[in-house]
């Protein structure tokens, strides 16, 4: 995650001449970053026409906090379809001449966004960040206004579609050339006792001439990198990529047990003077399947986890830190290490929290289901999704697999022989091609519910996969069994396991035939790990959700009170433990 610092910048691109006629520079010292979260006039409307929303009194709108949901509220608890914000800002006096950016890291599900009446654009998904270069269309000397439009009427597998602006606004001031990003690759390799490394630079210049401009790097507590000289022609993104070698003794390895973390500062230089500075976190580690076992940093690894709706009466899936830390450190204490979350991209503050603490992650974007329009191949939604979503998270060390979708298949004929169709199956097929394009070092898969049913290899993109990650709510024994027979040696990570609701707290229990095939699987070699589903209950209109109006799978509640199964589940990841 990039962190944004206050600097002393320098106006690189005001030249003023001195008597001489020699050019000199200016230090101006300004916020890079403004943040747009608070209070914004909130109307629920899906009569309303744009044109109307546009020249609206917002001073007779209702008021909603953002980042939120507005469902989590008593008022709109029901409300499906549009929601639509306003925000009126000043930007900084220090912010003439320069390139202004606004992003948002999540709006639900469909957005459209204008700014002081002008249209910026659309964005579809929910669950990833998006943003807008506003710098033409900005008011420096008065109030700007902003509109969003959040569309909560698509809604994907059991879980609430939570609806509105649920992670955080920001407005960005940089210089015409900036450094868009650094993705850090950093693999040990324990034959030659070294670590190569691969940094990918993005420079991004938005200026009306070339710019040759130089890349400072350094990685904390270690050595400053070679520089690097980047030509970044006129309103242009050029990548450069360093690749170098050091030795592993001198490095601490990012572990389960010792989630060692490195920071690499970037300083983006023009003529000496300072553009731009980003930092981010990474690891040094390997993550890796051979045979039918994942290796971690060389050592074969067995990893139980649980999966975690992103849900609270309170919150929604806005996610503040202390739920989030709360609910990880006790999915940790019950011995989860490892899982797929969740059906669609994390929340950041997820993701740090793993990197500090030695969490493994599976990454996912939401394609999810028997009838998703999504799950069809050249789809460029789903490529944007999964570009996104690498770009973001690619220095993370928790992630060590993305996954392209959930339980694709055919709604015909009766469950126990359904099958991917032929559109889902080249969906998969694509997909996994298309990840291996954007990050080559980490492993692929799709969660599947047809591998045990009619699935067989030539209807299941078996062979792309790195491990095959399987959802079971049957008899879970029989189910590896089979995958195994039909896709052999290759790992099998049980995604989900369940067997039916467990009931309400305190007093629910999992089920005894689970409880002994939970067990049971730790026997089978192949087996790599399992995730219950789930952590916890959560709100829900899907079918056969109780008149609570939260499914009853977790081990606590929806407000995290414990049940019996608690303890049980528990009991049982400290028996894979045992020797």
């Amino acid at each position: 995650m990039h962190r944004f610092f206050t600097l002393i910048f320098m106006a690189s691109l005001l030249w003023s001449c001195g008597e001489n006629g020699s050019n000199t520079t200016a230090a101006v010292s300004f916020q890079k970053s403004k943040s747009l979260n608070g209070t914004w006039h909130f109307l629920a409307s899906n009569s309303i026409d744009e044109t109307s929303v546009l020249e609206a009194n917002y001073s007779q709108w209702d008021s909603l906090s953002v980042p939120g949901n507005w469902d989590t509220t008593k008022r709109y608890s029901e409300y499906v379809g549009k929601g639509y914000y306003q925000k009126a800002f000043k930007l900084p006096e220090t912010w003439k001449n320069k390139q202004i950016r606004l992003k948002f890291d999540a709006v639900y599900q469909t957005a459209k966004v204008w700014l002081n009446g002008h249209y910026l654009g659309e964005n579809v998904g929910g669950y990833l960040p998006f943003e807008f270069n506003i710098t033409d269309k900005m008011n420096h000397e008065d109030n700007n206004t902003l509109i969003v439009m959040a569309d909560n009427t698509i809604k994907r597998g059991a879980w609430w579609a939570w609806g509105g602006i649920s992670r955080s606004v920001n407005l960005f001031a940089d210089e015409a050339v900036r450094l868009v990003y650094q993705q850090i690759t950093s693999v040990p390799d324990f034959e030659t006792q070294k670590v190569d490394f691969s940094i990918k630079y993005r420079v991004e210049n938005k200026g009306n001439s070339a710019a040759s401009v130089s890349i400072l790097s350094e990685i904390e507590g270690q050595d400053q990198l070679e520089k690097q000289t980047i030509s970044v022609p006129a309103n242009s993104m050029v990548d450069k990529v360093l690749h170098f070698q050091k030795n592993l003794n001198d490095y601490t390895l990012w572990d389960l047990e010792q989630p060692y973390v490195y920071t690499l500062t970037s300083k983006l230089v023009l003529d000496e003077m300072l553009l731009d500075e980003q930092s981010d976190a990474f690891g040094i580690r390997t993550f890796e399947v051979r045979g039918e076992q994942f290796f971690l940093n060389n050592q074969a690894v067995r990893l139980n986890g649980l999966n975690r709706v992103h849900d609270h009466p309170d919150f929604g899936n806005s996610e503040p830190d202390a739920l989030v830390e709360a609910d990880m450190k006790d999915l940790m204490a019950l011995g989860a290490r490892f899982s797929r979350l969740m059906h669609a991209p994390l929340s950041e503050n997820i993701l740090e929290f793993c990197d500090k603490n030695g969490f493994l992650l599976v990454e996912e974007i939401p394609v999810w289901g028997e009838k998703d329009p999504n799950s069809k191949p050249n789809n460029p939604i789903t490529k944007q999704w999964m570009k996104t979503l690498v770009e973001r998270d690619f220095n993370h060390p928790s992630v060590v697999a993305w996954s392209v979708g959930n339980e694709l298949r055919t709604d015909e004929p009766e469950w126990g022989k359904q099958h991917l169709t032929k559109e889902q199956y080249h969906y998969v097929d694509e997909m996994l091609d298309y990840v291996a394009i954007l990050d080559s070092t980490r492993l692929k898969t799709y969660v599947s519910n047809t591998a045990y049913q009619a699935g067989e290899i030539g209807n299941e993109p078996y062979e792309k996969l790195d491990f095959l990650s399987v959802n079971s709510y049957g008899h879970a024994l029989k189910i590896v069994e089979k995958v195994h027979e039909r896709f052999p040696d290759k790992p099998i990570f049980l995604s989900e396991i369940g067997r039916g609701q467990i009931g309400p707290a305190p007093d629910a229990v999992l089920d005894q035939d689970l409880l002994s095939w939970l067990k049971a699987l730790k026997s089978y070699p192949y087996v790599t790990g399992v995730s219950l589903w789930s952590y916890n209950d959560y709100r829900s209109n899907y079918k056969g959700t109780p008149e609570s109006g939260f499914r009853e799978w977790g081990i606590v509640s929806e407000r995290r009170e414990k049940k019996e199964a608690y303890q049980q589940l528990k009991d049982i990841y400290r028996f894979w433990l045992e020797k």
